[in-house]
């Protein structure tokens, strides 16, 4: 992201007083072109020394092609990281580590703190409230959750499966059902999900199918929406955007007071030595000061991501109820357990998630073309 240059610079810059004989030079790429611009270079042989990966089945094609080296022996650090994080990073097939995790985000609401004091609104705990402040702030003319759809914007509706899912399905019990296919996606558990989703969609930003991620966070940022449904990954670009935005972040409320709100976490992604690289023996010293607790801090104070390996402390306040979130999480379903192969849960999802929300198809039928779909390549759904 190039937002994030001056900050990578900052801690290369680190690094780079330490070891002066290296050089790291940081380039961005637009996101939407980055896998392809990435494989095609290694393919050729003309790649970085480092490249940022995506995790989990985005990737496997870079394993498969032996287009990345295993990290297990070349970056000892790894063994204090997530388990979580070191998932996303994994080969499929042999099990090896290719990657150095930099961040296991988790999702919520970010909320305006003076728009919910203008309205005498509290952090909700519980759904009723959750769904009353929505009502209050509706009635008064407010935007209460800015989202968006548009332009292959999908994914940021789908995250919202990530924020509200885990309180209604069960967290980590129907994960370990769903994964092992005790269960699936037409699991009246998950449906349930779909159906609170379509609950929401009065509360969205008027016609929210037609404006993007990018639109819906300015939204947000200037003060024209209560809340936003993301990730950790909000948490520096808000700041950046607007130093004066005073927001917090809240996990979903559960049905019950006293029920613990889950999150949903995941491995964001990782940063992987290519086979290709012309200097190895410096790449992997800059790797291994990556997946340093130096770096996790500078990471964290920088980006105000969580990271990805424990022993991080935190004054900015936001990041802070973040990491208080993580004490209670599971996995991203969709993300961690279904983007293996393709037809994935995502791609089905964000194509009509959109349309489920405002009410032209059901979630009964959205969570069977979803289970339709995955059945295709995912075995324990097969038996």
């Amino acid at each position: 992201r190039v937002e994030d240059v001056p900050a990578y610079e900052k801690m290369f810059a680190a690094f780079e007083k330490k070891n002066p004989d290296i050089d790291v030079r940081f380039v961005t790429y637009q996101d939407s072109q980055y896998e392809t611009i990435l494989t095609t270079a290694l393919k050729a042989k003309k790649g970085p020394d480092i490249a940022q990966l995506k995790p989990y089945g985005e990737l496997q094609p870079l394993v498969e092609a032996k287009l990345l080296l295993p990290l297990d022996d070349r970056v000892p650090e790894l063994k204090n990281f997530y388990p979580v994080a070191l998932e996303g990073a994994r080969g499929r097939s042999d099990g090896k580590l290719y990657g150095v995790p930099y961040s296991v985000p988790n999702m919520g609401i970010f909320y305006n703190k003076a728009i919910f004091k203008k309205y005498g609104l509290s952090v909700p705990k519980t759904w009723d409230e959750f769904m009353k402040s929505l009502q209050t702030l509706k009635g008064n003319g407010v935007i209460p959750i800015a989202a968006g759809g548009a332009s292959g914007s999908g994914w940021s509706l789908e995250i919202m499966i990530g924020v509200f899912g885990p309180n209604i399905y069960g967290g980590n019990s129907f994960w370990d059902e769903i994964r092992s296919g005790k269960a699936d996606f037409n699991d009246a558990r998950f449906v349930a999900v779909l159906k609170r989703l379509q609950e929401l969609g009065p509360y969205l930003t008027p016609g929210f199918e037609g404006i993007d991620y990018t639109s819906a966070t300015f939204q947000f940022i200037n003060e024209q929406a209560a809340m936003f449904v993301g990730g950790s990954w909000e948490n520096g670009n808000f700041k950046i955007q607007n130093p004066k935005l005073d927001f917090g972040i809240f996990a979903a409320p559960p049905s019950k007071a006293g029920d613990p709100a889950i999150t949903s976490s995941f491995c964001d992604g990782s940063y992987g030595l290519t086979s290709s690289s012309k200097n190895p023996e410096a790449a992997t010293k800059v790797l291994r000061f990556m997946a340093s607790k130096e770096f996790a801090q500078m990471f964290a104070d920088e980006l105000g991501w969580p990271p990805a390996t424990a022993g991080v402390s935190s004054k900015d306040p936001v990041l802070q109820q973040m990491l208080a979130m993580q004490e209670c999480s599971t996995p991203y379903l969709t993300l961690v357990g279904f983007r293996w192969q393709t037809p994935t849960a995502s791609e089905v999802i964000q194509s009509k998630i959109a349309s489920m929300i405002a009410g032209r198809i059901s979630p009964e039928q959205l969570a069977a073309d979803v289970q339709a779909a995955v059945k295709t390549w995912y075995k324990p759904f097969q038996k």
